[in-house]
């Protein structure tokens, strides 16, 4: 099994706020209001009734993955472990999804509270795509499997601003 990469390095430089689920308010006057039947429709945020990250961790063919992420720091195990989370729960939510890449920190900073994680500026790439998406995850203490986890899915990401979050094209030929 090929298990997804995900991105380890959270001192990349930030660039701003997440446009997952944003809905942008534009101030007008009444008369000139955007009826509120043409906004776009923001995705509810879902909450995971069951966690993947532990038996993806525990299959055979992981042990490789699974002792790389044993050798890092504890901050560094919870964004792992989360972000693996992340894209199964994805996944399993909308199969057309396919995610083999996410970075938690792609268009905002992550917040880090003891073994909670907050991901409002994630991204993550799926069939040679990028995607916005914010999550909030809870590792179990051990930092071994998932004990909470909500996520929201947002607007692809232009092409054009890949560059600048650092998001890679993938396989796709130029």
């Amino acid at each position: 099994m090929n298990l997804p990469t995900v991105a380890a390095d959270t001192t990349k430089p930030k660039s701003g706020a997440s446009r997952v689920g944003e809905a942008v308010a534009q101030e007008a006057a009444p008369e000139r209001a955007v009826p509120a039947a043409t906004l776009p429709d923001v995705q509810p945020a879902i909450q995971a009734k069951q966690f993947f990250s532990a038996a993806i961790l525990a299959d055979p063919r992981s042990k490789q993955a699974l002792k790389g992420l044993s050798q890092l720091a504890a901050d560094e195990r919870i964004v792992q472990i989360c972000s693996l989370e992340a894209m199964e729960q994805v996944h399993r939510w909308r199969v057309d999804f396919k995610p083999d890449f996410l970075v938690a920190y792609a268009m905002a900073d992550i917040r880090l509270a003891g073994t909670n994680l907050r991901a409002d500026g994630a991204a993550f790439r799926s069939n040679d795509r990028w995607y916005n998406i914010k999550f909030d995850c809870e590792a179990a203490p051990d930092i071994k499997s998932v004990v909470a986890f909500e996520f929201q899915v947002g607007d692809e990401i232009p092409e054009s601003e890949w560059e600048a979050h650092f998001l890679s094209a993938g396989t796709r030929a130029r």
